[in-house]
């Protein structure tokens, strides 16, 4: 009994004793849940509270309202009565995504009596945007609804009105651009991740714990130097892994697209170039911050186990693009890192005008924290403490 509780003391002293042990067994893991929780959570309530839908109606009819109001909010739905000088404007809005829908309906709606031409009601929306055509699917069962209500008392006749949809010309390209771009940043994200996770704990924690660090950080090399050649060497393996990704895309791509019956020829060649630099941008980053974690821990062991929260918290940045298909148009959000790249991403795929914009903005600030990552990792070479720490 008394080695069982010897060997049970020494264990748990073990752990006990070593700080960043206590906070990966004991709080990393409900710290994981708690964000990942917490941020698939503000994600749905996010996409359920967005920007209030506008419709524009000519002509409204209060039995129409009756119908569609108790099932909406101020919040969700921003509804304006407009005259028919306003039409042509509020096609325009629509066409250039600033409004959702438009209403037409026939001043002589309410006076019908089964005889004669039916009234019209012509619906105006934009299947280019998802948000248009949410809005006018919710307004088509609306209107199915007040049909069905003013058809009662026709004896039989179910079409008091008729319905007549026009709206923007649908682009497929930007349509299927819009879905591939749901999924496809996440994915990248999640590969050039694990390409870099594979490698770069074993070239820095690895030496620690082998103690070759030492022997090179004897040598006359600046450790400015041994910093700059350790984060490119990783990146341009890592490199590889964004090729490999970017092949991957290019191939896949257009055989989607080929079962979504779309032409090969939906992205140019500078589209797939723009996806490439922004790779290429991105490993370094993902390289840089996996090597300040090996360099602070002991072991590959451990370097991998605190690695893993990142990459969580990488998936989970990259999952944004699943919840909010619109991009946004903040150029100080493409400061923030791993997030412009998912943006930019999305921007390149959906066509976006400003996505040049992006681009520069997303591989600038990606250098720059390559370079703030090369200067800490220097700090810590520098340091006895963390190099040679048991």
């Amino acid at each position: 009994m008394k080695n069982i509780k010897t060997i049970f003391k020494k264990e748990f002293d073990r752990v006990m004793k070593d700080k960043r042990l206590i906070f990966t067994i004991m709080f990393l893991p409900g710290l994981m849940l708690f964000l990942v929780y917490s941020f698939i959570g503000s994600a749905l309530e996010n996409a359920t509270t967005k920007t209030p839908y506008h419709v524009a109606i000519v002509n409204p009819v209060v039995e129409f309202m009756d119908i569609y109001e108790p099932n909406e909010t101020d919040y969700i739905l921003n509804v304006i009565s407009i005259s028919e000088d306003d039409v042509d404007e509020y096609q325009a809005r629509i066409d250039d995504e600033e409004w959702e829908l438009l209403l037409y309906f026939d001043d002589s709606i309410l006076t019908y009596d089964g005889t004669g031409d039916k009234p019209v009601i012509w619906i105006y929306s934009n299947q280019n945007n998802m948000n248009s055509s949410a809005v006018y699917s919710r307004f088509v069962r609306y209107l199915s609804q007040f049909q069905a209500t003013l058809s009662y008392d026709l004896y039989g006749d179910t079409t008091f009105f008729t319905l007549q949809f026009d709206g923007t010309e649908v682009d497929q390209n930007l349509q299927i651009g819009t879905m591939i771009s749901s999924i496809m940043p996440m994915l990248v994200v999640m590969f050039l991740f694990s390409g870099a996770m594979s490698i770069g704990p074993e070239s820095i924690a690895g030496e620690k714990e082998r103690n070759t660090i030492s022997t090179l950080l004897i040598t006359p090399v600046k450790r400015s130097e041994i910093a700059i050649g350790k984060i490119f060497s990783l990146s341009m393996l890592s490199l590889l892994s964004a090729v490999s990704s970017f092949i991957g895309i290019l191939f896949s791509l257009p055989k989607l697209l080929d079962i979504q019956g779309s032409s090969y020829a939906i992205y140019s060649v500078l589209d797939y170039l723009m996806i490439l630099a922004l790779l290429f941008s991105t490993v370094f980053v993902i390289v840089g911050a996996i090597s300040i974690i090996s360099a602070f821990s002991k072991s590959v062991k451990e370097a991998s186990t605190m690695v893993i929260p990142l990459y969580i918290l990488t998936i989970l940045v990259g999952i944004t693009s699943l919840f909010n298909s619109s991009i946004t148009e903040n150029p100080f959000m493409y400061i923030l890192p791993i997030y412009n790249t998912v943006q930019t991403l999305s921007a390149i795929m959906t066509f976006n005008p400003r996505v040049v914009l992006y681009l520069v903005i997303t591989i600038c600030s990606n250098l720059v924290y390559l370079g703030l990552f090369v200067y800490f990792l220097e700090k810590m070479f520098q340091s006895e403490k963390i190099m040679f720490s048991k």
